[in-house]
């Protein structure tokens, strides 16, 4: 059975020394997606991960993409099963949530879109999921409230801050037939 997954804000420390806010997306104790927006490291390298509310991590990575990074966490037994309980806690929180949403959403199968300022300012992200009127987004960037920015190359407005990011509104909804897990935007 697949855990839910749970985002928490954080800082990751790559290789060459740079430290960068992340979102870190994790789903059992031994693997952590991590979304950055401006650096990368090589798939083998070590990074060490500050997450709030559970800890430091420290990984290998994986998998490397734009903008994103999956880890392998390293640690003992009594390490991951540290991490899992509080994941744990962490989902047991999260689902006393009301979904306020009333469209149907999808994940797309790439869920990976540029989001663009006004002002040119564009950081990779990732669609935690999509509806036809909006998308909840898993990103470092965090514009205030009734914001313009494009997503893909769909214009959008800021609507809330979530803990993993932001939510938006498209200015133009999507029809309902495009709403599957094959759009990319």
């Amino acid at each position: 059975m697949d855990a839910s997954p749970v985002v928490l804000a954080g800082r990751v420390l790559l290789p060459c020394g740079a430290e960068r806010d992340c979102l870190c997306r994790l789903s059992q104790a031994d693997e952590v997606y991590v979304v950055i927006g401006d650096a990368a490291a090589t798939v083998g390298s070590r990074v060490i991960c500050h997450v709030d509310g559970l800890g430091v991590i420290e990984a290998s990575v994986t998998a490397a993409s734009r903008g994103s990074l999956r880890l392998s966490v390293e640690g003992s037994p009594t390490h991951r099963g540290r991490l899992a309980m509080r994941l744990a806690w962490h989902r047991a929180r999260l689902d006393g949530r009301e979904d306020q949403r009333g469209a149907s959403r999808v994940v797309p199968l790439d869920p990976t879109v540029d989001v663009t300022l006004a002002d040119g300012t564009a950081v990779a992200a990732r669609i935690a999921d999509l509806s036809a009127t909006g998308a909840a987004l898993e990103t470092v960037l965090r514009p205030p409230v009734d914001t313009a920015l494009t997503v893909g190359r769909r214009r959008a407005r800021v609507v809330r801050h979530t803990d993993a990011g932001v939510a938006v509104r498209f200015v133009l909804p999507l029809r309902p037939q495009d709403v599957s897990a094959g759009i990319r935007l």
